[in-house]
């Protein structure tokens, strides 16, 4: 419990979840590369990627009834209010980069597979 505690949670948290959300978001393009037909990849991947999508929506829910059901940090209330404003900043950032993330990296992977796509050979094996 106390790793739930420490700075690092927050950026596993999210790591794993943009890991899970891309793979999931990306499962049609992985398809298509581990041999499948194009149709038969959208068709088999689009489970996966409404799964992924409903998933991190339930973890997000559940994160935010968590955090509302743990009530403040009793140390953290404590601060004065110039340190909390100047470190929320960091956490406000970080939350808008990798959402950015969430969706650049996979809409760039589709993007360049197609420019590249007579360059890849999806028959190999």
């Amino acid at each position: 419990m106390k790793f739930l505690n420490s700075p690092l949670a927050p950026v596993v948290a999210v790591g794993l979840a943009i890991l899970v959300f891309g793979v999931g978001l990306t499962s049609p393009i992985w398809l298509i590369v581990g041999g499948k037909a194009p149709l038969d990849a959208i068709h088999a991947g689009t489970p996966l990627v409404v799964t992924a999508i409903l998933g991190l929506g339930l973890t997000i829910g559940l994160g935010v009834l968590a955090a509302k059901l743990r009530g403040p940090d009793e140390a953290f209330a404590s601060q004065a209010y110039d340190r909390t404003a100047a470190t929320s900043g960091g956490k406000h950032a970080l939350v808008h980069v990798v959402v950015m993330l969430m969706f650049i990296i996979p809409f760039l992977t589709i993007v360049i597979g197609y420019l590249l796509h007579s360059l890849i050979d999806f028959d190999a094996g």
